[in-house]
């Protein structure tokens, strides 16, 4: 990434924690709840100021599995898988590993949702 590109993923990173921390508590809770996370974790997401989305959705469609159909059907394996991933200190070189086109992508190595991914991907049901 060059520097003017890093500038903007700053500023972008700074406006949004403006933004967050203009809100009320009322306000906060209420999107903590909305989004089944603990008003800690989003407050840990919007300090982390990653403009970018975690790339679960990426590493779900790469094993074969549709997100939304997911979400549908899962939707509290779905949210965990979310939470997780947005909470993950390897998104950075997730994003990367995901990117290089043709590599197995290592993140089978580092990725705390790996063992969830690839009981769904066999076909397992993974509340039990």
């Amino acid at each position: 990434m060059h520097l003017t590109g890093s500038i903007r993923q700053w500023w972008r990173g700074r406006s949004s924690r403006r933004q967050f921390d203009a809100l009320d508590r009322a306000t906060i809770a209420e999107l903590a709840r909305d989004n089944a996370i603990p008003e800690t974790v989003l407050y840990r997401l919007a300090l982390r100021g990653d403009t970018e989305p975690p790339p679960l959705h990426r590493l779900l469609e790469r094993k074969g599995i549709d997100p939304d159909q997911l979400g549908r059907r899962h939707i509290s394996v779905m949210r965990n898988m979310v939470g997780i991933c947005a909470e993950c200190p390897m998104t950075r070189r997730c994003r990367r590993d995901l990117n290089r086109q043709g590599i197995r992508a290592a993140h089978e190595q580092y990725c705390p949702n790996t063992e969830t991914i690839e009981a769904l991907h066999q076909g397992s049901d993974p509340l039990s």
